[in-house]
């Protein structure tokens, strides 16, 4: 059940704006507002309750009803600097309030105590800018341990000699252990290696008003509908709302942070759920939208003061982007397993943490034993590919296969490269007597500048998409193509300009102006 919170005016000055609810922001709204600080959390995703989580594969994967919608919020992908971007699904992460911890699989493993000194340990790697923490594990153990205790981590403590030192055990007794859990301790323990039942960010037993795990199998990419899993909507954002203090304030875009001629900041800029354009005041603002968007909404808050983007003195925003590096193997047995049922990981192991060390690379990482597939996935990707795609013969191998199977993954280290990273990426049209600006808002008027010509087709009932001459722009003023979507029965829209489905315009001079609703469009 959702907390009623408080809501706060946008004139009022909160103490804190968190943009993203997820697992840093969703933590941050529990421990400020019971620490006495008002707090609004702007989350561009809806808010959901448990009644609202399914299992429904097309509807989650296919409709994106969790994560982030590319027609909504394309990105473009390049392999090098030197090539172009092209339109690309190329992130997903959580669109809802609780973030990416809604849709993950829950593996809840710590850092081991190499982690933070590996430079020191193995020397410099070249081509990366690979460092030690400026802290060592000993500063966040007691930190480890109060977040697992507090939105709740079932585990085993002291089941893995490779372990760093912990002050507690964990929150919760571990998880049932599956078929293939079994197999792969039994065949890891011949191996003379050291497997240890799954951290998991699920409870075990019921606590707190939340239901413990029912084994529904329907972990990774959906949401829990008993509150099992531990996702900051089911946890801690319900003990930051019952303070009064905390305003969970979904769909809400933010676009930009304002500051002020000091260079301080002021608030945030955001789209509503009417997709009207408003501004939260704030003392301070805490960005922990993930790492995508994070350093897309430091650099699109570019300023005279700080011409690269906020907190980019460095010019290091957006890169040394390290995501884990992951593989799958799968395997099928001649006895049925069943491992679709209960959460996706029961048994892991790390004898290969280090790994690096003694086979001349940098790193390591763990092992884990899952099926983390459903019956749509695996029926459109896990059988052989000279399996037949349709028929009895298909239903029969479908049926054999899925009950059978199980897989073995690898989460491995990833080392911060410069090259890879985020930035801002504008398409410009070419040079043409006339532009199209398309303005996805509330018909308020042309936006500032705009002699426009002609309306053409509205690309949702009260918007409209304008044409206008660049000549007639005030000096200083141009049309900045970065995405967004153009109806297809925009039929007087000229096709031959770069202006598609993925494409939005940003049409006014860089500074925000929020007296003007035309003068910055969504993501600009």
């Amino acid at each position: 059940m959702r907390q009623a919170g408080p809501k706060f005016e946008t004139t009022d000055e909160v103490d804190f704006v968190i943009v993203g609810s997820g697992a840093a922001g969703g933590v941050l709204a529990k421990e400020l507002s019971s620490n006495g600080f008002r707090v609004v959390v702007l989350e561009q995703g809806p808010y959901l309750t448990p009644d609202q989580f399914d299992h429904d594969d097309l509807h989650v994967f296919f409709e994106n009803a969790l994560t982030n919608k590319p027609q909504l919020q394309p990105t473009t992908f390049r392999k090098t600097s030197q090539d172009k971007a092209n339109p690309q699904p190329a992130v997903m992460y959580g669109r809802c309030v609780g973030g990416s911890s809604v849709h993950f699989t829950a593996n809840y493993w710590r850092f081991h105590e190499i982690d933070f000194i590996e430079r020191s340990k193995h020397g410099p790697v070249a081509g990366t800018g690979f460092a030690d923490w400026p802290i060592p594990y000993a500063d966040l153990e007691p930190y480890y341990t109060k977040v697992e205790w507090e939105v709740g981590v079932s585990g085993l403590a002291g089941a893995s000699p490779f372990d760093p030192p912990r002050s507690k055990p964990y929150a919760y007794p571990p998880l049932p252990v599956k078929s293939g859990g079994v197999i792969f301790e039994r065949a890891a323990q011949k191996l003379g290696w050291h497997p240890f039942p799954a951290p998991m960010a699920i409870l075990s037993k019921p606590a707190a008003g939340r239901g413990a795990c029912v084994h529904c199998g329907y972990c990774l990419g959906f949401g829990c509908e008993v509150g099992a899993k531990s996702s900051t909507v089911a946890s801690v954002i319900p003990i930051a709302e019952r303070t009064g203090r905390c305003e969970i304030r979904p769909d809400s875009n933010v676009f930009r942070i304002e500051t002020n001629e000091r260079g301080r900041v002021t608030g945030v800029a955001y789209f509503d759920s009417q997709k009207r354009q408003q501004f939260q005041k704030a003392k301070v603002v805490v960005v922990s939208a993930n790492g995508a968007e994070t350093p897309r909404l430091l650099l699109l808050s570019a300023s005279k003061l700080f011409p690269n983007g906020l907190a980019n003195s460095s010019g290091l925003v957006g890169k040394y982007l390290m995501p884990n590096s992951f593989l799958e193997v799968f395997g099928v047995y001649e006895h049925p397993l069943n491992d679709y049922k209960g959460a996706a990981v029961s048994r892991i192991l790390h004898d290969f943490y280090e790994a690096g060390a003694q086979n001349g690379y940098c790193g390591g990482g763990g092992l884990d034993s899952r099926l983390a597939v459903t019956p749509v996935g695996f029926g459109l990707g896990g059988l052989p590919s000279d399996a037949p795609t349709w028929g009895s013969a298909y239903k029969s191998l479908l049926r054999e296969y899925f009950t059978r199977t199980m897989s073995v993954s690898t989460h491995g280290t990833s080392l911060p490269v410069e090259s890879n990273s985020f930035s801002r990426h504008f398409h410009r049209p070419p040079r043409r007597s006339e532009e199209y600006c398309l303005f996805d808002g509330p018909r308020l008027g042309n936006p500032p500048g705009c002699r426009c010509t002609q309306d053409l087709a509205p690309t949702r009932p009260g918007n409209a998409v304008f044409r206008a001459s660049p000549r007639n722009l005030p000096h200083g003023q141009r049309l900045e193509n970065v995405g967004y979507q153009c109806r297809p029965s925009c039929t007087r829209c000229p096709q031959s300009l770069p202006m598609r489905r993925e494409q939005f315009c940003y049409l006014g001079a860089r500074p925000a102006d929020h007296d003007h609703p035309g003068a910055r469009l969504p993501g600009c």
